[in-house]
């Protein structure tokens, strides 16, 4: 573990000090001077390294801790959804299975309504029958009754016509001939309506 530590630390102070080596080659060719200032390059390599080694030594436990805290709050997320999925995945099958079990009633008072409109339908068909043939019976008695009513009255009237009729024959001067004739006639008239009742 130090080995690797070690290794990084150097590995960041060589990318580091590599820009810096450059650019202090570049600043000795613009003086004029063919030489190289080590020193400075060392002093400098030196102190990036102290300061970036510090910052390294200062933030690591910090940043770890960050970093450990963001991931356990990941994986308590992931829980949480997780329990969350396994949570709507449960209403969602109680949901489903109300909707079978309404479906289901729904069927059932379907059928019962069903049944009950087809007893309330042929019920209501024998009151109607049962109702037409009273209103026919009771139609037929005030027929019968009128034709009996009229009947009588018709009667009433020929009788009536008939007792003027004679009326005006015995007003006239009448001889034994016509009186016989009359009688006959009378007869035979009352002799008609005899037979037509």
């Amino acid at each position: 573990m130090k080995t690797k530590r070690f290794k990084v630390l150097l590995i960041s102070i060589v990318i580091i000090a590599l820009p810096l080596f450059i650019t202090a080659g570049g600043e000795a060719g613009e003086e004029g001077h063919h030489s190289y200032d080590w020193w400075g390059l060392l002093g400098k390599t030196f102190n990036a390294a102290l300061l970036f080694g510090g910052l390294i030594y200062l933030l690591r436990k910090p940043i770890l801790s960050i970093l450990g805290q963001r991931t356990v709050e990941v994986k308590t997320d992931i829980i949480e959804r997780e329990e969350e999925l396994k949570r709507t995945t449960h209403r969602l099958e109680e949901i489903q299975q109300r909707l079978d079990k309404i479906e289901g009633e729904v069927a059932a008072m379907k059928k019962t309504a069903e049944e009950g409109g087809n007893e309330e339908k042929k019920r209501i068909e024998e009151l109607g029958k049962s109702e037409a043939q009273r209103i026919r019976e009771i139609t037929d008695a005030e027929i019968a009754s009128k034709v009996e009513n009229s009947i009588r009255d018709l009667k009433a009237k020929i009788a009536d016509m008939t007792i003027e009729h004679f009326k005006k024959d015995i007003m006239k001067e009448l001889d034994e001939k016509t009186h016989e004739k009359i009688i006959e006639k009378n007869i035979d008239r009352c002799g008609d309506i005899i037979e037509r009742e």
